[in-house]
């Protein structure tokens, strides 16, 4: 009888135990790997609907990016993958804060750590990452919510099958290769010395898009007729008051070569690959074409109010031009 009751308090215990484990907080590495932990860990800092769902995915795309394998990792794998990053002296201090914020349970982590964390993931996750398809954007270009609530960047898949075949078969996965590579190919495009360009011209986390976009302008290059006539339009854009073109320019600081890091309909190619057109032929005389830029927007936009809205927050945002 003692035995009996000896095993039924055991059992009891382990359930007890059991079921303190599933309902107790988990650390932010468990919250992480899970689409729905996400999207509550959000909602109870006041994160919710389309900005959520869109956080969420950046999550997953990163995750997935950082995985060996073509799936989320387990909270053990992302544990190993993050701490064996290694990199610049300013991406390791970003990894060693994101090491310490995975360990922390979720339950106990201000909004502000977990949109620091969140930031981390998906800055690391475009730099180290080993999926290829997948492109950095910033957030406060894609979304005002985002950005209203500390989210600096975007992790996009892109489905524009030149991209993909560039971003997963052409581009170097490490940081250094990818600078290397983006250096040959500026010069043998003759667009400019990129060892001389500073991070406040191209951050480092902007650096995959800059390498899909010189990857593109390659006569041999899988892009398409449309993309390569915006590629151009991009590239008289550029161009110094002799026509020489400087795609990295402190005198033209543009970044219209980023309008790559997001997916396009050929229409929509087309109407920028005008309106580009248009503002070479404004610009020509200009060594910056800022001016030229917002000149035509303007005129395009009329007397609509919500047109010119558009043009003053796309101006205040510092999008294509800073």
């Amino acid at each position: 009888m003692k035995l009996r009751a000896s095993k039924l308090w055991f059992s009891l215990l382990l359930l007890v135990s059991f079921s303190a484990l599933a309902s107790g907080p988990g650390k932010l590495a468990d919250i992480l790997i899970s689409e729905s932990g996400v999207m509550e860990l959000l909602a109870k800092r006041g994160i919710e609907g389309i900005p959520a769902q869109k956080v969420s995915s950046y999550v997953k795309n990163s995750l997935i990016s950082l995985s060996f394998a073509d799936r989320v990792p387990t909270k053990r794998e992302l544990i190993e993958i993050i701490g064996g990053l290694g990199g610049s002296e300013s991406d390791m201090a970003m990894r060693k804060q994101l090491q310490v914020l995975l360990e922390k349970p979720a339950d106990k982590m201000s909004k502000e750590d977990v949109v620091t964390s969140i930031n981390h993931l998906i800055y690391l996750a475009n730099r180290y990452g080993t999926r290829g398809s997948t492109v950095l954007a910033c957030a406060e270009c894609v979304s005002d919510a985002l950005k209203k609530n500390g989210f600096k960047f975007t992790l996009e898949v892109l489905e524009d099958k030149a991209s993909k075949q560039i971003l997963n078969d052409v581009l170097p996965r490490k940081p250094k290769d990818l600078q290397n590579y983006i250096s040959a190919r500026m010069r043998s495009l003759d667009l400019g010395d990129y060892s001389r360009v500073s991070k406040d011209v191209v951050a480092p986390e902007e650096e995959r898009a800059l390498g899909l976009f010189v990857a593109l302008a390659d006569k041999n290059s899988p892009a398409s007729k449309i993309q390569r006539d915006f590629i151009d339009s991009i590239l008289e854009v550029s161009k110094d008051s002799s026509g020489k073109v400087k795609l990295l320019s402190e005198d033209n600081p543009h970044k219209l070569w980023k309008l790559f890091d997001k997916d396009m309909d050929p229409e929509l190619m087309k109407e920028w690959t005008d309106l580009l057109r248009e503002v070479s032929e404004e610009g020509k005389d200009q060594a910056s074409k800022k001016d030229a830029f917002f000149s035509v927007l303007q005129k395009r936009a009329g007397d609509d109010p919500v047109k010119l809205e558009q043009v003053n927050m796309l101006k205040s945002k510092g999008c294509y031009f800073r």
